[in-house]
């Protein structure tokens, strides 16, 4: 499950590629990690977030060449984080920063292990992945 909070309310929209729906009521313990007020769940050409990459550790893990390889909907995944990241780039050139916080869902509750933060100039598709449960900053 893919959450993100921005200053401004973000209207619901869906796409082949992305989708931006409102959270669930059984859902909302994921606001208490959040900054900003509005928040939304996005999902990826999958429905789900599952199609955006991420990985589970216990610390930040670093891009690392071959790290999808063996990944078959690589093609797929693709296409719906360079909408995510079109979208995040949108986000704050109207705002200062967006928030993003990846977790299993039945997870929400649970706290965000750390920090990690992104310059939106500097994202590209083919090197982003998220670790899970840590909260993702993406500033201008």
């Amino acid at each position: 499950m893919l959450y993100v909070a921005t200053a401004d309310e973000l209207p619901l929209t869906s796409s082949p590629d992305l989708t931006i729906e409102a959270v669930d009521d059984a859902r909302r313990a994921v606001d208490r990690w959040f900054s900003y007020r509005n928040v939304r769940f996005i999902g990826a050409h999958t429905g789900c977030s599952c199609g955006f990459p991420s990985v589970i550790a216990e610390s930040p893990i670093e891009y690392f060449e071959g790290i999808w390889d063996d990944h078959g909907d690589r093609e797929d995944d693709l296409r719906s984080v360079g909408a995510l990241l079109d979208l995040l780039r949108r986000i704050v050139e109207r705002s200062s920063s967006v928030e993003l916080y990846p977790v299993w869902d039945g997870d929400q509750a649970l706290a965000p292990k750390g920090v990690i933060a992104w310059q939106a100039g500097t994202l590209v598709p083919e090197r982003f992945f998220f670790n899970q449960r840590f909260m993702h900053i993406v500033r201008r």
